[in-house]
């Protein structure tokens, strides 16, 4: 492929591509290489794209790290919706994502030990160590969106709320990964998803059985007064 050919070639691939493959690119370099090497120049290389790429894609080292920070490295749940079922139960449904979600940990663990060694990595920098606390908030915003179709998916509401689960779910996983990282007891892993799937399961019900509740009206609200002239 000669310049101009090449050059046309990368037109063609949108930006969410060449960020995708800049993404990519730098957890390969930050697994074999550690944290400090991943340089633009060296994410870049080993993208096969130009250095001026980088700066397309990313304002700054910064926002690589806040987007690595907010991703599941490639952890995709599409394959096991299909297994999800309000004839199974609660128990069952939550299980069967937990696991999903966790072989594809155990495939990956040096891209785990990169986001924990990035975690502590921006905490030690004034200027980026609040990047942790929106990769949590971005964490938070996907286990949500992960419940909110289980909910459908499998005919349930939850008490307290999605976003009190998925606070629940997003804080086990860390600490069941770390713990796993540890000790390489894959078992023990998936003993502690289960009985977390046994208590999570704890706060769901039928949403056919248990509606939600009907929201207040919008018109005057009563006055005490009222509200004891009706009882």
């Amino acid at each position: 492929m000669n310049d101009q050919e090449e050059k046309v070639a990368r037109k063609r691939v949108s930006a969410d591509e060449r960020r995708s493959r800049l993404l990519a690119a730098s957890l390969r370099v930050m697994k074999r290489e550690g944290i400090a090497t991943a340089t633009t120049r060296a994410i870049c290389a080993e993208a096969d794209m130009p250095h001026g790429a980088f700066h397309y894609c990313f304002h700054s080292k910064k926002d690589l790290y806040a987007a690595l920070l907010a991703s599941d490295i490639e952890i995709d749940l599409t394959p096991v919706w299909p297994e999800i079922s309000p004839t199974a139960s609660a128990e069952e449904n939550i299980r069967t994502l937990l696991f999903a979600y966790w072989s594809q940990v155990e495939s990956d663990p040096d891209a785990q030990l990169v986001l924990f060694d990035l975690g502590s990595f921006v905490l030690r920098d004034p200027e980026l160590r609040e990047l942790p606390k929106q990769g949590y908030e971005d964490s938070l915003d996907k286990a949500v969106g992960y419940i909110s179709r289980l909910g459908e998916e499998a005919d349930l509401v939850f008490v307290g709320g999605e976003r009190t689960l998925a606070g629940l779910v997003v804080t086990t996983l860390n600490g069941i990964t770390w713990s796993w990282l540890a000790h390489r007891d894959s078992a023990a892993a998936r003993a502690g998803l289960a009985q977390f799937a046994e208590l999570a399961a704890g706060l769901a019900r039928r949403r056919t059985e248990h509606p939600a509740p009907p929201l207040p009206s919008a018109g005057r609200h009563e006055t005490p007064s009222e509200s004891r002239g009706r009882r």
